[in-house]
């Protein structure tokens, strides 16, 4: 229930790398289930902050509309919660962890202290961030008139807001800086986050196991922190799976998901997956 730091070697002409991605099969599409509201957090923010690099790239104004709503909804979403509070805890929580982990004389200490010090600069970095994370929108009346549009169903026509369609009509270099600008305070909230989560999911072994008749249970050791359940399937896997968890217990059952109509019925038959359970 760690992160494999291993041993290190005798080669100390070349810097220590960072620990590899999370434990995947290759080729498969990973299933995952957060095990508590912190990393539930984390994870949506994940997913938003990916979205909307993806569409900065982009330059069609189609595109750049997309990467704005995601935006909006980082901002609506962080807006909720005591962000740099909840990151700085789990930073320090893990920071805690490796350093019970470093007196083990099997760990490659090198390693282990660069990702301490990545760890240590990340809390420096939030604790020294002033204001809300969306202080830079909060003086824009045009990008708040946008936010308020956006939660009426086709609310940002052209006919509704002039400006944004002229906006949206600028060239893509100049629209990609005003969002870098508006997005800017959330850089250390997307290295943060992405570091949490990349240590969680590299804390558990991968197990092939068989689910008969489509159907997993399989209890948890409640002295153990869990964070993640994470569950690999072939690409070509005719099932998906849905997971219920708790602290204690959780079970998967796999689902086809037949014509998209009627509600998808558990798989009659063995189905065979990779299940690894995060704690750290």
């Amino acid at each position: 229930m760690f992160v494999n730091f291993g041993r290190r070697t005798e080669n100390r002409d070349h810097a220590p790398q960072p620990p590899p991605a999370g434990p995947a099969v290759k080729g498969s599409v990973i299933y995952e289930q957060p095990l508590h509201e912190r990393m539930r957090l984390f994870m949506r923010l994940e997913v938003l902050m990916q979205r909307f690099r993806h569409s900065l790239q982009q330059d069609s104004g189609p595109d750049t509309h997309h990467c704005l709503l995601t935006l909006i909804e980082l901002i609506n979403l962080t807006h909720r919660v005591d962000l740099k509070r909840e990151l700085m805890k789990e930073l320090e929580r893990q920071v805690a962890h490796f350093s019970r982990l470093g007196e083990d004389p099997g760990v490659d200490t090198r390693r282990l202290q660069s990702v301490m010090k990545q760890q240590r600069r990340l809390i420096e970095s939030i604790h020294t961030l002033s204001g809300q994370l969306d202080q830079a929108v909060k003086g824009s009346d045009f990008f708040n008139s946008i936010r308020q549009r956006a939660a009426i169903p086709g609310g940002t026509c052209d006919f509704d807001l002039p400006a944004y369609h002229f906006w949206l009509m600028r060239p893509a270099a100049e629209r990609r800086r005003q969002l870098e600008e508006w997005a800017a305070p959330f850089s250390v909230v997307q290295e943060a986050v992405a570091l949490i989560l990349k240590l969680v999911r590299e804390s558990g072994t991968p197990k092939e196991l068989t689910a008969p008749q489509g159907f997993h249970e399989q209890t948890l050791d409640p002295g153990q922190p869990w964070q993640m359940i994470r569950i690999a399937l072939p690409q070509n896997a005719p099932c998906y799976p849905e997971i219920s968890a708790g602290r204690q217990r959780f079970n998967v059952r796999f689902l086809e998901p037949g014509d998209l109509r009627n509600r998808a019925p558990q798989c009659n038959r063995d189905v065979e997956f990779v299940l690894t359970c995060c704690a750290l």
